[in-house]
């Protein structure tokens, strides 16, 4: 028997986005959703519409959500049955693992959603998911004879321990991360498809983001100057800003195929040693004089278009600089490895310079390139930025001494690659 909805609102909705212990209680089957979906009017709850806004504010300041509907609802439905899978006492409700197959299926149903291009909607599932992939989880520690009995996300029952209501000093609580906790089977493949459903979450944390997603998916949060300037300062408050910019740079290579006609060519100037033949290096079987065709192994290829492909290239250059400016992006960029994805995000402040017409530079007058900058052309479109700092120059200096660092770090061969794959597709010549 499920919930009306004004329970569910009231013990998981509420609690989820405005903080507070979440209630999970039983499963809730399709027609328990279509139970609920007959009483609407709960949906409109101001507590609710606040909570939604409040969420939606820790991203921009003046959000635009549309009011919460069935859709809403079904997400919401779904991220409360993924938690069920994780209930410590999930057995005491069915036994049968046919049953707990089925509810997977069909909370797999209600956590897919279509797809969309307006941002008050896409923003409106990041408020939920945003908050599911943050919760946290208080579990109760108890030493005992045979070692420490942990309780997750639970309080000592006292018909196991009856002197566990009397405060012990040997009690403790822990605080953990429930979505890098160990989980169910169940809800390892039910948390893929919740992301899927929101992808700006996943922009948003994209070394979480499930196989497949890909940040073209929500170009249209990065063509949106609030929503561009959030998500590139919240890449720029992790401490492994490198590792987050490649990952969003791993799942962008995939929709950029090279052309056909595409060469390599030889090492970095001067060093006389060859490097990889293309972002990811050559398959296994294939000769170094090959020519490469993709910049990275199979993966989401999804249709773009040259302004959704510079809204994300654009933004993770700006994240570049935001380092920069921070005096840290020199240390950052030193603590990589040789992940394709990881040497295309370094790669990318040095093909600016061919890109600049359409992204423009991070600041107005500032060079592209660290070689002629009184020949490198102005963006259209600078990053705003302090003009104290720009008269002075100091960070232009700091990003033209950063670029000389990249040059000597990234191989060549990188570069050329996202030249190739890149400015055909950006730069549009009549």
């Amino acid at each position: 028997m499920s919930p009306p909805l004004s329970e569910f609102v009231e013990r998981f909705v509420l609690p989820l986005l405005a903080g507070g212990p979440v209630a999970v209680g039983a499963p809730i089957a399709p027609s328990d959703r279509d139970a609920m979906a007959e009483s609407p009017r709960e949906l409109g709850l101001p507590t609710l519409g606040f909570s939604r806004l409040r969420r939606a504010q820790r991203l921009v300041p003046n959000p635009v959500l549309p009011e919460p509907d069935l859709e809403e609802l079904t997400l919401w439905v779904g991220l409360h049955n993924t938690l069920v899978f994780d209930h410590p006492e999930r057995r005491r409700v069915w036994a049968r693992s046919t049953t707990w197959r089925r509810l997977e299926g069909a909370t797999r149903t209600f956590l897919t959603l279509p797809s969309t291009t307006d941002t008050g909607e896409g923003l409106a599932r990041h408020v939920s998911v945003g908050a599911f992939v943050e919760l946290t989880r208080r579990d109760t520690v108890v030493p005992t004879a045979a070692g420490e009995v942990r309780f997750l996300g639970q309080t000592v029952p006292t018909r196991r321990f009856p002197w566990a209501s009397v405060p012990q000093s040997g009690h403790r609580e822990e605080v953990v991360p429930w979505l890098s906790a160990a989980h169910a089977p169940e809800t390892q493949r039910l948390i893929e498809d919740a992301l899927r459903a929101s992808p700006l979450t996943c922009l948003l944390h994209p070394r979480r983001a499930p196989p497949g997603w890909s940040p073209l998916l929500a170009s249209e949060f990065l063509r949106d100057r609030g929503f561009a300037r959030s998500i590139v300062y919240s890449w720029a408050r992790d401490p492994e800003w490198v590792a987050v910019g490649g990952a969003v740079t791993s799942a962008l290579l995939p929709s950029l195929p090279l052309p056909p006609n595409h060469g390599g060519s030889g090492g970095r100037k001067g060093d006389g040693a060859g490097h990889e033949a293309s972002v990811a290096g050559p398959p296994k079987g294939q000769q170094a004089s090959e020519k490469p065709r993709v910049l990275a192994l199979p993966g989401a290829v999804v249709p773009t278009s040259p302004a959704a492909l510079s809204a994300v290239v654009g933004a993770l250059i700006h994240l570049h600089f935001l380092k920069v400016a921070e005096l840290e992006a020199r240390l950052g960029a030193l603590a990589t490895g040789r992940d394709p994805g990881t040497l295309a995000f370094l790669a990318l402040p040095l093909v600016l310079p061919q890109l600049a017409s359409v992204t423009g530079t991070p600041l107005p007058g500032m060079p592209a390139d660290g070689l002629n900058p009184e020949s490198t052309p102005t963006g259209r479109r600078g990053f705003a930025a302090s003009r104290t700092a720009l008269s002075s120059g100091t960070v232009s200096r700091r990003w033209v001494e950063y670029l000389d660092h990249l040059e000597e770090l990234v191989p060549r061969q990188t570069v050329d690659t996202l030249v190739a794959a890149l400015v055909p597709r950006i730069v549009q010549t009549p």
